[in-house]
């Protein structure tokens, strides 16, 4: 309703290069973020694009907001919201919150490449880490976010080490119809292993890595 309306009015008015409207648009940042802790699950996600969205173009926006709006962030990748949908003689499983799980992921992401100073990397770690466990989509962009890590502070991903490879490992051993939605086993389990397998590596390159007594 009018909340999601007035998420994608803001959305509408970001561009990477300064506009008139920039200064009404950062006095009204607090009240947009407050969207994130919205009951709905659909203005929760609007929210989430939009603030990914700023994030890539206009990341100075949100800056002085990272200590109220990271929590929130974070709080979206937790959630699950499971159920079981009937298809004739067979059930499938759904999950509502998948896809603002994977808008928060997405966040991550770029917040990441433009916000990582005002971030406490190992609190962000921790919620990489809850990622790494999730379905494949979010996995893969876990994996990235590792990668860029490696680059930005390795020192960190090396103190995290143990709980990033555990859910690596369990890529690696997992059978395809375990970690891969029916019908996409083959080429999605593939495409995931190979990407794990490009975040292992990269850890490889890390100095001295091979010195870690769980690498």
């Amino acid at each position: 309703g009018q909340s999601i309306n007035k998420s994608s009015g803001i959305n509408a008015e970001y561009g990477d290069t300064p506009q008139p409207i920039d200064p009404l648009l950062r006095q009204f940042m607090g009240q947009f973020l407050s969207l994130l802790k919205d009951e709905d699950l659909n203005v929760r996600r609007m929210a989430l694009v939009t603030l990914n969205c700023t994030a890539h173009n206009k990341p100075i926006l949100i800056r002085d907001h990272m200590d109220e709006l990271l929590p929130n962030l974070y709080k979206e990748t937790t959630i699950k919201l499971k159920r079981e949908v009937e298809m004739g003689p067979f059930k499938y499983p759904v999950d509502d919150a998948l896809d603002n799980r994977k808008a928060a992921f997405e966040c991550m992401y770029t917040v990441l490449h433009n916000c990582i100073d005002r971030v406490n990397i190992f609190q962000f770690l921790d919620h990489v880490e809850i990622g790494l466990k999730d379905v494949p989509d979010i996995k893969m962009l876990t994996y990235l976010m590792v990668l860029r890590l490696i680059q930005m502070n390795p020192n960190a991903v090396v103190l995290k080490l143990d709980h990033i490879l555990e859910p690596l490992r369990d890529t690696f051993n997992s059978k395809l119809k375990d970690i891969c939605p029916i019908g996409q086993e083959g080429e999605k389990a593939n495409e995931l292993k190979r990407s794990a397998m490009r975040t292992v590596i990269g850890m490889g390159k890390i100095p001295e890595i091979e010195k870690h007594p769980s690498f």
